[in-house]
């Protein structure tokens, strides 16, 4: 493992504020180097160039994350039963999963980190219910519709009232309304 970077180490007040300059985007390194010595920080350009690099490169990747976050959230607002929305449940189940792994690698694990990944195990599955239940109530409704159709066809057809519903019952796997 590689030496910590001379950035990383200053007081936590100092860094802050570099971290502050840099998320601004408005000064360059040389700027940035002159308000952390200001402070009474001490690195070298270098050090603070490889830094500012990475860092810049990090919130790279969020605002990317951020927009592609934005076109899922779209999706499933738009069809939340859709590939999408069970993708992202997916998606999160395998992130807790990974989390759990790396939470019982991590010695420093705080209670605050394994409660918050038991509430969202939790709501994941409260989810999962909501949804297996929500799909089980377009199913019935759909099939009793159906029924009422096919039954009111067949009875146009002569059939008898009786004889209507044991055919929902039998067809459709309905007990009769």
């Amino acid at each position: 493992m590689g030496q910590q970077s001379s950035i990383t180490r200053l007081d936590k007040r100092v860094r802050s504020e570099v971290d502050r300059l840099i998320r601004e985007d408005a000064y360059t390194i040389d700027e940035i180097l002159e308000h952390l010595q200001g402070l009474g920080g001490r690195a070298s350009r270098s050090a603070l160039g490889r830094y500012v690099k990475k860092a810049r490169a990090q919130m790279d990747r969020y605002r990317e994350a951020q927009e592609i976050a934005k076109v899922w959230v779209k999706k499933i607002e738009d069809d939340p039963e859709g590939d999408v929305g069970r993708l992202v449940g997916e998606m999160l189940r395998i992130v807790a999963f990974q989390m759990s792994g790396d939470l019982g690698d991590d010695k420093s694990a705080k209670p605050a980190d394994v409660m918050l990944l038991a509430r969202a195990i939790k709501d994941l599955a409260a989810a999962d219910k909501a949804s297996t239940e929500r799909e089980f109530k377009i199913r019935d409704r759909v099939l009793k519709a159906a029924a009422r159709e096919a039954g009111e066809a067949v009875k146009g057809a002569g059939l008898t009232q009786e004889r209507v519903d044991e055919l929902k019952t039998r067809i459709l796997g309905l007990n009769k309304q």
